[in-house]
């Protein structure tokens, strides 16, 4: 099967930072990825055609679909599967050997596909956007809590991080939970969990109010250590911030366990590149919602290939920026700008 060159180096380059890949599942990795690249979509039949210049439409569209199949599953059986949880350190590691900083923002976040398919996902924030590196994939309508595929997931992740870097986990309402915050925890990480603001805080040497009660108007926030929750076995020794922008209803009541003195009041707005980064995995970007696939372990598959285009088109779209920058060509940059380094 001849293919573009630019394919064969997008495979050295995936092998090089997921070398436990069968050279099959490499190959077929590297067809996804640059067939979805080249199509502005990763939808089956668009990376097909993308790639239809260099091969057969009808072969190259059966060695896509088939490269998500478990190995009974395939025109010719074998014993070969993509274990893609074996993937999620390795993902972000890739990440880090990129990254400019010692301080890394990662987000925990469900999302939908129609009434198909949900996945729970933890993403890195960059730039405006999030790149998936862990996920958990199943029915809409399955029964059971997220928890535990959760904990999991981050469990997957921890191996990846350095030591002496500081990691941050974003967290919505309905994701926040005690288990959560002491995984979080145990990983050597800081939550920052938001709140329903009718959640109570004793102020170190104050009395217990209700959180939202901190902040009395727009374009105010409020930052100070105490105890959260009033029932004793609740209860939890943390930071408090309570934020409110005028844009808001209502403030953001968010808890976590760094010191007053180590966050900042718009941290949290952080989390919402994730929701960016959805709409560039769906309707803006690689056309997730528009794909017909509902069997869980075949569509975590398909997100690896999500992953490693997100990773790869966010890459080159940081050299561009970075080399506008400096105002030169970006085949001509050989170090990012100093100035851009804290938004990484």
């Amino acid at each position: 099967m001849r293919l573009p060159s630019e394919c064969y180096q997008m495979q050295k380059t995936i092998e090089t930072h997921l070398p436990h890949l069968s050279q099959p599942q490499l190959t077929g990795l590297a067809l996804w990825v640059c067939g979805a690249i080249l199509a502005g979509s990763a939808c089956q039949n668009a990376v097909a055609s993308a790639l239809s210049p260099w091969s057969n439409w009808y072969n190259l569209r059966q060695r896509l679909r088939e490269w998500l199949y478990d190995g009974g599953d395939r025109a010719t059986p074998c014993q070969t599967e993509l274990d893609v949880t074996l993937c999620f350190a390795p993902l972000l590691r890739w990440v880090l050997c990129w990254w400019r900083s010692g301080g890394l923002a990662l987000a925990i976040d469900p999302t939908l596909k129609g009434d198909q398919t949900t996945a729970i996902v933890i993403s890195v924030l960059y730039r405006s956007c999030a790149i998936p590196v862990a996920w958990h994939i199943r029915h809409a309508d399955q029964p059971g809590s997220w928890m535990d595929p959760t904990v999991e997931l981050l469990q997957a992740l921890a191996p990846a991080v350095p030591e002496n870097m500081t990691v941050i986990v974003l967290c919505d309402r309905g994701i926040a939970s005690p288990k959560l915050w002491q995984q979080i925890r145990d990983q050597g990480w800081h939550p920052g969990m938001r709140y329903r603001k009718n959640i109570t805080f004793c102020a170190d040497g104050g009395k217990r109010l209700p959180a939202q009660r901190f902040v009395s108007r727009p374009d105010t926030a409020w930052i100070g250590r105490g105890t959260a929750f009033s029932t004793p076995k609740a209860q939890r020794r943390c930071t408090l911030l309570v934020v409110w922008y005028s844009e808001q209803e209502e403030p953001w009541i968010i808890l976590t366990d760094l010191a007053p003195d180590q966050v900042g009041p718009s941290w949290y707005a952080l989390r919402f590149w994730i929701e960016l980064g959805f709409k560039a995995l769906k309707s803006l970007g690689w056309k997730w919602d528009k794909t017909r696939r509902t069997d869980p372990t075949r569509v975590s598959r398909h997100w690896l290939v999500l992953s490693v285009a997100t990773l790869l088109a966010l890459a080159y779209g940081t050299r561009v920026e970075d080399a506008q920058e400096r105002r030169i060509a970006p085949g001509n940059l050989r170090a990012p700008p100093k100035a851009l380094a804290p938004n990484h």
